[in-house]
């Protein structure tokens, strides 16, 4: 009788503590992109924040926070409650700004933990059709001729165009110049309108001007070619190095956040990412699903880390 009593007190004190649980979620969720507008991240998110609205019944807003190679973007997360409500979009342009901006204020390994990889994509060397340059042979022979008169251009100074370019170029001896825009938008508007010549992009981006013939694929900077565009080689095949230099995007929440939230936004992005309007999307933007389990994404995010700031190490770059 005493242990019935007790149990039964024990039952009575939780209900409502029980009750008063809040259920995730409640209110609107903020999903940050550390980029502007218009770049790869942003368009991998928003497709997702919609569907993810439509199936949470809440508002979800995306909130483009760019500035400083993303980091601005991801501090304002690491920063925010671990309460579900705000999350980070991003990518493999994370573990890259761990060795170029070491007073950034946060680690991607340590405060956050990873929710999903919701894309991976091939990068691809992409220039103007008005260039000249018809292939890799060509481009390299061009670049050799005149060391530094060939130019390309990225989203930044330190971003993931960037780093792959000087990938490249580290592996050929090659040398060109640089031009740095304030994100990937604007320094596609350039490369459509002719002002500089190429761009090492992700496909993501580009996948919609090349399939418009306003850009000409040259190589992709992966191991294997993609399936939506099966007839552009890799690096290799086109006669240049051997490069396996793709990008994946990822959502984080910041660490710290409660279990039983972080298993019903994977339940929720593994709806999302099979519904037909996402594969769809995912199939226009050259994208394929991650084969990367749950159980291994914060190592395969420790493992970016390493690679990319020894990296940028080798390389010698520097954020601007």
């Amino acid at each position: 009788m005493i242990r019935r009593f007790v149990l039964a007190a024990a039952l009575g004190m939780a209900a409502p503590a029980l009750a008063q649980a809040p259920a995730w979620p409640e209110r609107p969720i903020r999903i940050v992109v550390p980029y502007g507008p218009g770049g790869g991240v942003d368009s991998f998110t928003r497709p997702i924040a919609a569907q993810l609205q439509g199936q949470l019944g809440q508002s979800v807003v995306v909130d483009n926070r760019a500035g400083a190679g993303g980091t601005i973007g991801v501090l304002n997360v690491a920063r925010s409650p671990a309460d579900g409500y705000t999350l980070l979009s991003g990518g493999v342009h994370q573990p890259m700004a761990e060795a170029l901006y070491p007073q950034r204020g946060y680690r991607i390994d340590a405060d956050f933990v990873p929710v999903a990889i919701t894309a991976v994509v091939p990068n691809v060397l992409v220039v103007n059709p008005s260039s000249g340059l018809t292939d890799l042979r060509t481009l390299m022979d061009r670049a050799r001729a005149a060391p530094g008169g060939l130019t390309y251009c990225s989203s930044g100074s330190g971003t993931s165009q960037h780093i792959i370019a000087e990938m490249f170029l580290r592996e050929t001896g090659l040398r060109m110049v640089h031009v740095p825009y304030r994100g990937t938008a604007p320094a596609m508007n350039d490369l459509l309108a002719g002002v500089c010549p190429m761009m090492f992009d992700g496909m993501g981006t580009s996948a919609p001007q090349i399939q418009g013939q306003r850009l000409r694929p040259i190589a992709l900077t992966v191991a294997r070619r993609s399936t939506l565009f099966p007839e552009i080689p890799t690096m290799a095949e086109a006669g240049g190095p051997g490069m396996d230099a793709g990008t994946w995007y990822a959502l984080w929440a910041p660490a710290g956040t409660p279990a039983p939230i972080l298993a019903r936004l994977r339940a929720e992005l593994r709806t999302a990412l099979a519904s037909p309007a996402v594969q769809r999307t995912w199939q226009q933007q050259g994208a394929e699903p991650s084969t990367i389990p749950e159980e291994r994404l914060a190592e395969h995010v420790r493992e970016e880390a390493r690679r990319w700031s020894s990296l940028v190490t080798e390389l010698g770059l520097r954020a601007e």
